[in-house]
């Protein structure tokens, strides 16, 4: 999200703010990437990180472009990455989910391939790819723009309290309903 997209929607035209928006919007991304236990935006280069499997399925980040996806094992156990697998030795899932502006995060060996799976724990696998996804869904935009309108209104309310009525102060609710409702569907499972 950007610093104009927020100031828009709060209605904000000068600049005296800015610091405290960008600070906004930063802890909103992080939280809502938190959550979801994934990142949304896309890297803009590849880089190379380390998965176990089991012997047909590895499950990594988010993958958001195969532009530059590599997938190498260990078929030594020695910590060498020493097998560079083809395109034809794997297939990206969820199915289509590129296709759809969603990342991928499984990778099943096809054909005569499988990973390598240690005893004792070693990473059998090495991706090194574009992580996050091709960009960022519409509901995962609207839930971030809440929630940094929220966070930044709360400078106003640092204790919780935003006003006082009838029958004593007015608090803050702990959570939005419509931000978790909007996040709902871009959990990853076993994600708390």
């Amino acid at each position: 999200m950007s610093l104009t997209e927020l100031k828009d929607a709060l209605g904000i035209t000068g600049s005296t703010d800015d610091t405290y928006l960008n600070l906004a919007i930063d802890a909103a991304e992080t939280a809502i990437d938190d959550l979801c236990g994934r990142v949304f935006t896309a890297a803009g280069s590849a880089t190379a990180r380390t998965y176990r499997a089991q012997p047909y399925l590895a499950v990594t980040d988010d993958i958001s472009s195969t532009t530059d996806l590599v997938i190498k094992t260990d078929t030594s156990g020695d910590g060498t990455y020493d097998t560079t697998w083809t395109a034809s030795d794997y297939q990206l899932e969820p199915l289509n989910d590129l296709a759809k502006g969603r990342g991928v995060n499984t990778i099943r060996a096809v054909g005569s391939e499988t990973f390598p799976v240690y005893g004792d724990g070693l990473a059998g696998v090495e991706v090194t790819a574009r992580w996050g996804w091709p960009s960022v869904p519409n509901p995962v935009k609207q839930a971030t723009l809440m929630m940094a309108s929220r966070l930044y209104g709360r400078k106003a309310s640092p204790m919780g309290v935003i006003g006082v009525g009838d029958f004593g102060p007015v608090r803050i609710s702990r959570s939005d309903p419509d931000i978790a409702h909007l996040l709902m569907d871009y959990r990853r499972p076993g994600i708390a």
